[in-house]
């Protein structure tokens, strides 16, 4: 199996407060991997200097070169009376019929396609989100937070999709027995160190 991201003594830190202390964490392709731990300490840091979008005090990340990430925010990035179908092509730049297919893959039909994205629930906006990804067909998907303002049916149905994605998954979570449910492995991140 191959590396995707490796991340070697990684220091990082906000004022006092010690986010990474020398971390270490090697991804393979087709590895899901959760990460836990309270509020603030570092999981979506740790995220972020994985995709490159913060720096590292010291330390180093490798990526590899064939690297597609998917990668799902928690932040709102729906235009005001966009229809989540208008969305996945715009984001995806794919043509119609392939984004109303990928959308089916998440229940998403009728008004739920069709209708203003912003007026759906948490759960329906997250399983936009999630198709979205999908069609830039990403080799690494990132989650942060994924089950925030999920209802059942969708935690069962986002449980259900990541177990049989065929890809590697860095999955950020509050929630031990959804990584445990989708996850090969979950790593505590306390005070900078990651255990598992």
């Amino acid at each position: 199996m191959s590396v995707l991201i490796q991340l070697t003594d990684g220091v990082k830190s906000f004022g006092d407060q010690m986010l990474l202390d020398n971390a270490n964490v090697t991804l393979y392709e087709d590895e899901k991997v959760g990460f836990i731990g309270r509020n603030g300490a570092g999981k979506s840091t740790l995220l972020r200097v994985l995709l490159g979008d913060e720096e590292l005090d010291s330390g180093s990340v490798m990526r590899s070169p064939n690297l597609r990430v998917g990668y799902l925010r928690q932040h709102d990035p729906f235009l005001p009376e966009e229809s989540a179908l208008d969305f996945l092509i715009r984001d995806s730049g794919q043509p119609d019929w392939k984004c109303g297919e990928v959308a089916a893959e998440f229940e998403l039909k009728g008004l739920y396609l069709n209708g203003p994205v912003k007026a759906l629930s948490g759960g329906w906006q997250t399983r936009v989100k999630l198709a979205a990804l999908l069609l830039h067909d990403p080799n690494l998907l990132m989650l942060d937070e994924p089950t925030n303002f999920l209802d059942l049916r969708t935690q069962i149905l986002l449980e259900h999709f990541l177990k049989h994605f065929p890809a590697a998954c860095l999955i950020v979570s509050h929630d031990r027995e959804f990584l445990t449910a989708t996850c090969d492995q979950t790593l505590d991140i306390n005070r900078g160190k990651l255990t598992m």
